[in-house]
């Protein structure tokens, strides 16, 4: 079994570029339609980044745990592991949703400072969040793979976390919530975020409490990354050949093909994260999966792709840096020419970006050179073989 597949490096690079992309816009009042999210149900570009890094993290798993557990490490130890790296990502993901944690990061807001701010942030403090979900879909996975190392038992695993999805999403519930609904505001994923996390620890727009990385969406997210290690470990079972790769492409356009079929019985919707959705946006990891292989493994054109390689080489530090950097810059809010205070963002983009290029290009500019600037740290990093393994 290979130890690494340059081409799952460069498939995580492609996909932590185009989430930086996505999450850091000059402005969010000017963001193109094809980097937004779609509103509730639809799939649009920018809502196959998330699934794509959890399908290329359980490909990264049928190279690393897979075969420390097929060298005979034992179980035990396997888990432990899996459980202190589940543990440390979500600690990182509730240090990046709170920071930074009432805490003054300009003079304004320094001279109004107080202790009860510190407090306060934590009690309205996020609990989901993406490295959150990322974190649950690694405990969930590879737990499954350490604990049932036969296919047969696993597949009879997925089977479990999907059925346990669907009968609490069609479960009928009080008050007229669930019972099939996949309504943005009666369904039983936001029913259950609000019983267990409450409204105060929930993300809200324009008010409303309906967080997308919530708790029973995890079930069905950890059958992406399932699907990810399914195919690397289906690839790593015979040679890297071309006509084995399209063989991979045909059947991930097939589970796209399905999950689109079956769009008018289920939703394809990334917040519930949907059945459809699993099948639609895994078989489409799976094609491009297969279309990164053939380029760099089969081909052997790398060159171009190196500083996504580089990107995909530390796919945690990229995306906590540049979220931490993000919020930094939000919340630093500087008074010019006596004006009210605003962000270092909102500077940064109306006078270096938007002044010249327009308030939408501007915007996607600011983007492009946030995913400029960490794909710059991302390859020095790599020249030096440093990798932040968690």
């Amino acid at each position: 079994m290979q130890q690494r597949l340059v081409s799952l490096d460069v498939l995580r690079g492609w996909t932590v570029a185009l989430m930086i992309l996505v999450n850091n816009p000059g402005s969010w009042a000017h963001v193109p339609a094809v980097l937004r999210h779609a509103e509730w149900h639809g799939c649009r570009p920018a809502d196959l980044v998330f699934p794509f890094f959890l399908f290329s993290m359980g490909g990264a798993m049928a190279l690393s745990l897979e075969r420390r557990r097929a060298a005979g490490a034992p179980r035990a130890s396997l888990l432990r592991k899996v459980l202190r790296r589940g543990a440390l990502i979500l600690l990182l993901g509730l240090v990046l949703g709170g920071f930074p944690f009432g805490l003054p990061l300009d003079p304004a807001a320094a001279r109004v400072f107080t202790p009860t701010l510190i407090t306060d942030s934590l009690a309205h403090l996020r609990l989901p969040g993406v490295l959150q979900r990322i974190a649950g879909c690694w405990l969930l996975a590879a737990s499954l793979i350490v604990l049932f190392p036969r296919r047969r038992d696993r597949l009879a695993a997925a089977g479990v976390l999907l059925l346990s999805y669907e009968a609490a999403m069609r479960a009928p519930l009080v008050a007229g919530w669930g019972s099939g609904s996949f309504a943005i505001a009666d369904n039983f994923a936001r029913w259950l975020d609000l019983r267990v996390l409450g409204e105060a620890h929930l993300l809200k727009v324009g008010g409303f409490a309906s967080d997308p990385e919530g708790l029973l969406p995890t079930l069905t997210a950890t059958l992406t990354t399932l699907l990810g290690f399914a195919a690397v470990a289906w690839l790593q079972r015979g040679p890297m050949t071309a006509a084995r790769l399209a063989r991979l492409g045909l059947a991930g356009a097939a589970l796209a093909g399905v999950g689109a079929l079956l769009a008018p019985l289920e939703p394809v919707n990334k917040q519930l994260w949907t059945a459809t959705y699993v099948l639609v946006t895994g078989g489409l990891a799976a094609i491009a999966l297969a279309a990164a292989a053939w380029l760099v493994d089969v081909r052997r054109w790398r060159r171009g792709q190196q500083p996504f390689e580089a990107c995909g080489f530390n796919p945690l530090l990229v995306f906590w840096g540049s979220g931490l950097l993000a919020r930094a810059l939000a919340f630093s809010r500087w008074p010019v020419g006596g004006a009210d205070p605003v962000s270092l963002r909102t500077l940064l983009y109306r006078h270096g970006f938007a002044g010249w290029a327009g308030p939408e290009a501007g915007s996607v500019l600011f983007a492009v050179a946030t995913v400029a600037l960490w794909m710059g740290v991302a390859w020095i990093l790599y020249r030096r073989g440093w990798a932040w393994r968690v």
